[in-house]
């Protein structure tokens, strides 16, 4: 909306300039002193000029602060036989602007340059007998003295850049920034003759092509349709001097060059190939369509604007504008025929309230339809339907948030295809008014006031359709309006295609043929999908991919030739996946059951989702069917007698048995165990097919011993005693045979045929059994009685002679062998040693008297060295 309303206003400006126009005819001559007025050759706005023409004129500026010319070509047509002259200057001896005719068309303006000090400009016309044309329609206005300015795009900041002919390449979506150059000879040549000009001073006006304007030095811009656009760049600085050079910027926009793409046929896995193209012609796989763009001769609006209630709202009349620029410069509407319609899209009750007019970039304009109030038809379908007849909401009647809107229906005004009446004569008929079909040409308006009133309108430049609402009770909306001219007259050369540059696949089972085409061997069956990649000469990329379905060719295996193991157990052969089966014995099941010995085979097809497509497979195998014997050797057994016979049953089959792993010579159906190990024996049927069952048994033999554990026996309590089990017949050491011992009734740890027992507690008669199993249990015992043995050292002795208490003797000191005596007198002195003490002191040749002994006593070797254990007392000698 703001691009529109830049545009309005602009528009406005230069209708206000030339509000009170004066005419000047070059055969007039002389000096023309003004600031407003259009200049026209001598055959004025309507006729051509004469022959043998040469006439001179100065044009100077009465307003002292715009002192210099400036003249701006609306049209231009010079014959290439005559010539128009522009000096710069007060008269023809002055500097030479231009020669200009159809050759050499003039810019858009010329104006007197800085140097000119008297801001006049000459012109002279030559012309000859041959050729008169329509000559030239030129405005005039006075301006300050200003500084050249060149529009011109800036090459670093424009992105993309611009290649060396200014054309800017892009995809389609792709954004471009725009960039005008701001500084330097490039941008203001003049910079500082007169006045600093920069680009912050200045104004930067984008004319895009599409339609559209906007403003500022870098301006980014999306274009919505793929084609060719001109766009042109006007630089104002800060006294108002406008660039007079046209940019030359062309923008082309690439776009999807996928057209059809024709469906791959569905093929078998393994069987089939297939070939996927891709090319111009119509029976490739992929079909490419030429990116190719020309200017249009239609231009389209469409942004949805509210048309609200007339005498109600405050504005009556609505304004939306299209531009062309693809037109030759200066070129106008010749003929009525030029304009091939006039199309709206809208919905609006009651088509009597509403008046159309189209207005061209001059201002010429011709009413469409008026608005005369008669008639109740609508256009379109407002909302609420085509009953409704009055606007949507009595309370905001101009808002149009609380009017929604309808469905609009295409009406399009012309005066070269069949039309149905005018807008005036169907709106008393039939509601909604029959809407215009663009694609059979029919049911067009008529205008109420001819096309022919358009004639002399710039091709180039805003359009504007008005449409008014002036009488109550209705509203509606418009979607889009179009205007279509003839496309003969646009220039020639101004076109363009997009080459493709390079073709990139992706897919499986791929064999690459050349760029453009592939051939597909798959071999296995599924969707797959087929990308296709293209970049174009723009360096643009598209994608697409396809489906191609490959039915799976049934790999119908049976397997090898073979044989199998029976005993009334079903085989079953599987044919695999598939859709229909037939076995050659009539059977149409993916598994069959084989009980006897044959040749089996089966053909297995599989169907695409149309069942048009029928992939193949099938097999064949032999299978024999030998008997499975049942082998049962019994359970382990453990046996007191030898030999055990073993049966593998099965009589009239096979054997190899092994003992201990080892093959056996042994082939018969029994076989006579005379030790102990581990007996299997293989039987078949006939040996080499698998069926072979295995069975095997472990025999384990063990006498029964004759066991003893030796008579009953007495130690003292620090005395180690070993027992051992014995046996007459040396069974023992022939076997393994297991050991349990119990002492005094509780288990003991030990599976040795020994036990070493010690520090038992005193004063008891413990039973000691011991049970040796193996493959029956016996057992013995023997009653071990355990005394204390303890040692009692007396205090004194008399070794008087009387044989009574002679010696230091210590009862039980015989059960403690290696035991040690040391006896010190009162002063420390050692006066008795004995290490192995057997009652021997008594006193000696030692005086009375108390003496100290340290008795050592010595337990015995006890699994961890000599147990000892010191005492010590005294003793008192009386004699």
């Amino acid at each position: 909306m703001k691009k529109l309303i830049l545009l309005a206003l602009f528009a406005l400006s230069t209708a206000i300039a030339f509000a009170q126009p004066t005419s000047t005819l070059i055969s007039q001559g002389g000096v023309v002193n003004t600031c407003a007025g259009d200049f026209f050759d001598s055959g004025g706005g309507g006729g051509n000029y004469g022959a043998n023409e040469n006439f001179t004129i100065t044009f100077h500026s009465t307003n002292p602060g715009n002192t210099h010319i400036k003249m701006s070509f609306n049209l231009f047509d010079i014959e290439p036989g005559d010539t128009l002259i522009v000096y710069d200057g007060s008269n023809i001896t002055s500097a030479i602007l231009g020669k200009y005719n159809n050759n050499l068309t003039p810019p858009n303006f010329v104006k007197a340059s800085i140097y000119n000090l008297t801001g006049d400009l000459t012109f002279r016309f030559v012309s000859n007998g041959a050729i008169q044309t329509s000559g030239w329609f030129a405005s005039l206005v006075c301006i300050p003295q200003c500084q050249d300015i060149i529009a011109a795009l800036d090459t670093v900041e424009t992105v993309p850049t611009p290649n060396d002919s200014n054309y800017i390449d892009i995809c389609f979506g792709d954004w471009i920034t725009f960039a005008g150059m701001g500084a330097g000879p490039g941008a203001f040549p003049q910079d500082g003759i007169l006045y600093d000009q920069d680009s912050a001073t200045s104004m930067y006006i984008w004319d895009f092509g599409d339609g559209t304007i906007d403003t500022g030095r870098v301006i980014s811009h999306l274009y919505s349709v793929v084609r060719g656009y001109d766009v042109s760049l006007t630089v104002i600085d800060v006294r108002g001097c406008t660039s007079a050079n046209y940019l030359g910027a062309r923008v082309r926009v690439s776009a999807n060059p996928y057209g059809h793409i024709n469906p791959i046929p569905d093929l078998c896995s393994s069987l089939d190939t297939t070939y996927i193209t891709l090319g111009y012609n119509a029976s490739s796989v992929v079909v490419i369509e030429p990116i190719t763009s020309q200017q249009s001769a239609s231009q389209l609006f469409d942004s949805t604007m509210f048309i609200p209630d007339g005498p109600n709202c405050s504005v009556q009349c609505y304004n939306t504008y299209v531009t062309f620029t693809a037109f030759a410069q200066n070129s106008t509407i010749q003929a009525s025929s030029d304009i091939m319609s006039i199309c709206v899209n809208m919905e609006h009750s009651y088509a009597g309230d509403l008046g159309f007019t189209i207005i061209c970039p001059n201002g010429q304009s011709v009413q469409l339809d008026p608005n005369d109030h008669g008639g109740g038809a609508f256009l379109g379908e407002p909302y609420g339907g085509v009953n409704h007849g009055t606007y949507d909401n009595t309370t905001y009647p101009c808002n149009a948030a609380y009017n929604p809107a309808g469905i609009g229906w295409t009406y399009c005004w012309s005066e070269i295809y069949p039309t149905h009446g005018t807008l005036v004569s169907l709106q008393s008929g039939t509601s909604p008014i029959d809407s215009t079909n663009t694609v059979a040409n029919n049911n067009y308006l008529a205008p109420s006031n001819p096309f022919s009133g358009l004639i002399g309108c710039p091709l180039n430049g805003t359009w504007n359709i008005q449409i008014c609402d002036d009488f109550g009770v209705d509203n509606g909306y418009i979607f889009w309006w179009e205007l279509n001219l003839d496309p003969s007259l646009l220039p020639v050369g101004w076109s363009y295609s997009v080459p493709i540059d390079t073709v990139v696949w992706s897919g499986s089972f791929i064999h690459l043929i050349n760029d453009t085409t592939l051939m597909i061997i798959p071999d296995s069956g599924g969707t797959y999908q087929y990308t296709v990649t293209l970049y174009d000469i723009f360096g643009c990329s598209y994608d697409t991919t396809l489906s191609l379905q490959v039915v799976q060719t049934p790999q119908v295996d049976l397997g090898h030739d073979t044989t199998l193991c029976g005993n009334n157990m079903v085989y079953t052969l599987d044919a695999g996946p598939g859709d229909h089966y037939a076995w050659a014995n009539g059977l149409a099941t993916q598994t069959i059951p084989v009980t006897t010995t044959g040749y089996y085979s089966v053909t297995v097809e599989n169907y695409n989702m149309a069942n048009t497509l029928t992939c193949t497979g099938a097999d064949t195998v032999y299978i024999g069917v030998l008997a499975l014997p049942s082998v049962d050797l019994g359970p382990d057994q453990c046996t007191t007698t030898l030999p055990v016979l073993l049966n593998a049953q099965n009589p009239g089959f096979q054997y190899h048995w092994a003992v201990n792993g080892l093959p056996a010579s042994a082939t018969n159906q029994t076989y006579t165990v005379n030790q102990s190990g581990n007996y299997s024996v293989t039987v078949a049927e006939q040996f080499g097919f698998g069926c072979e069952v295995t069975d095997d048994v472990n025999i384990t033999y063990f006498p029964i011993p004759d066991i003893s554990l030796g008579p009953d026996s007495t130690i003292c309590r620090h005395h180690s005693i070993e027992i051992k089990v014995t046996d007459p017949n040396n069974y023992l050491s022939g076997y393994d045979y297991a050991y349990a011992w119990t002492l005094d009734g509780q288990p003991y740890a030990s599976t040795d045929p020994f036990i070493v027992l010690t520090w038992l507690d005193p004063n008891k008669v413990y039973p000691v059994v011991c049970q040796v199993t193996g493959c029956i249990t016996v057992a013995d015992t023997m009653m071990l009685t355990v005394e204390p043995c303890d040692l009692t050292i007396p205090n004194i002795i008399t070794p008087n002679g009387d044989l009574q208490n002679e010696y230091l003797k210590i009862p039980n000191v015989e059960f403690y062998p290696n035991s040690t005596m040391v006896i010190y007198n009162r002063w420390g002195k050692k006066v008795f040693e004995s290490s192995n003490y057997h009652n021997e002191w008594n006193g000696e040749n030692n005086a009375d008297g108390v003496y100290y002994w340290v008795f050592t006593i010595n337990y015995g070797n006890h699994g961890n060295g000599i147990e000892t254990k010191d005492m010590h007392g005294t003793v008192t000698v009386l004699r």
